[in-house]
């Protein structure tokens, strides 16, 4: 090698394959339970330590040198794996800044790497709390039309205790004027002809004072007047079932980024709980139940299973990076991976809703857990399910495929 002696591209790599095995040999000091030197890995005639403090032009002139620091650092290479020098280099930057010896190239790679960890890390956290919120909201939602179920049932049976009972016996004819208080009315009276037949007029105590002239049987005995006070209370609990689920659906037309366009051109005082279907009353479409029933429904059975899975993928990244970290084995395109991991992930979670399309728990041998749940644990061991997919698709593709004629030798006859 003595005529590449002064070439400074071969004393350039000379001069990197020493720093490399100088890195090398400083990684496996500093890292625990790991012996300097591997002695299986060495064998008969080890790392030669010289090699890396001689002068570059002087390695170029003997090959016998070359050839033992080529060795030396693939012997220190062999013991510090997986890690080697590229990536301790970058690790080293990536956590405590480029040192006298780091190129441009680590530097860009490192800083570029530390965006993307943060970027994935901030996503993560963001995520997680949008999770959490929309459960929490959906959960209401649910606990909401469920309280409305259960009171429309109490109704249901206050009215049918109070059909049982005598109007003429049990209740007493009340007339409410609008400024005045309600006077009573007798039973036999024929005097005010407006009175409406006793079978008609609404039974008990009214939650407003009425608007205009009305009639009422207000109950007269104790069985009754029990049975009304019981009906008001179910009344007012259902007034503010439905107060809280027309909150419920206003607040969920506001969180949806759909509408966010529109409520940013709207005018003030202009409502904002979504644009009323045709020939429907706007109070109506604000407290039904349905739309409560419905957005719950997409989103524990379509959103939450996406954004899930992307947790799920990126809970997974987070731990590879500190694993990386840990064991000096970052790559250079480890941001980018993990943010298409964490993207596929998502998709598959999102896929994995539209093809169940169910909100109740699918079971999977003796696990059973909802759509949601199913997709982090899809997000996060994503590589195995890829694993079973590729095996079940090359299957079924294995049976479509033509089966290979032999080839048989045709005996040729001897001339």
């Amino acid at each position: 090698m003595a005529d590449d002696a002064q070439d400074p591209d071969s004393l350039a790599d000379i001069g990197g394959l020493q720093r490399d095995g100088l890195l090398l040999l400083s990684y496996l000091a500093e890292t625990p339970n790991r012996p300097l030197i591997s002695p299986a890995v060495g064998g008969a005639e080890g790392v030669d330590l010289q090699c890396f403090i001689k002068a570059p032009e002087a390695i170029a002139d003997d090959a016998a040198a070359f050839a033992a620091l080529v060795r030396s650092v693939d012997l220190l290479g062999r013991a510090a794996a997986p890690a080697n020098a590229a990536s301790v280099r970058l690790t080293r930057t990536f956590l405590f800044g480029p040192g006298p010896t780091t190129s441009a190239q680590e530097v860009q790679s490192a800083r570029q790497l530390r965006r993307w960890t943060t970027a994935v890390r901030l996503g993560l956290l963001v995520a997680a709390a949008i999770a959490i919120g929309l459960l929490l909201k959906v959960d209401q939602g649910r606990r909401i039309v469920g309280q409305l179920s259960q009171v429309r049932g109490d109704l249901d049976r206050s009215y049918s205790e109070l059909a049982k009972l005598d109007r003429a016996q049990d209740f007493q004819t009340w007339r409410y004027e609008v400024g005045q208080p309600p006077d009573a009315v007798p039973n036999d009276s024929r005097a005010d002809r407006d009175r409406p037949a006793s079978g008609t007029m609404d039974l008990c105590w009214p939650l407003d004072q009425p608007a205009e002239r009305q009639y009422r049987l207000l109950p007269a005995k104790p069985q009754a007047q029990a049975l009304c006070s019981q009906l008001v209370q179910q009344k007012l609990r259902e007034r503010l079932i439905y107060a809280r689920i027309q909150l419920w659906n206003c607040d969920m037309v506001r969180l949806n980024p759909l509408h966010w366009p529109g409520l940013m051109r709207a005018a003030p005082g202009l409502d904002s709980c979504g644009a009323t279907p045709p020939g429907l009353h706007a109070e109506d479409w604000k407290r039904t139940e349905l739309r409560t029933a419905e957005v719950a429904q997409g989103i524990s059975g379509y959103l939450l299973p996406l954004l899930l899975g992307g947790i799920g993928g990126g809970v997974y990244v987070v731990r590879r990076q500190d694993e990386a970290l840990r064991s000096a084995t970052l790559a250079a395109n480890d941001g980018v991976a993990a943010v298409g991991r964490i993207v596929l992930a998502a998709t598959f979670g999102g896929l994995l809703a539209m093809v169940f399309s169910t909100d109740e728990p699918v079971r999977l041998g003796s696990i059973s857990l909802t759509i949601a749940a199913w997709a982090f644990f899809l997000g996060y061991a994503l590589e195995t399910v890829l694993k079973t997919l590729d095996a079940a698709i090359e299957g079924v593709v294995g049976k479509l495929r033509p089966a290979e004629t032999e080839k048989q030798n045709v005996p040729v006859s001897p001339r």
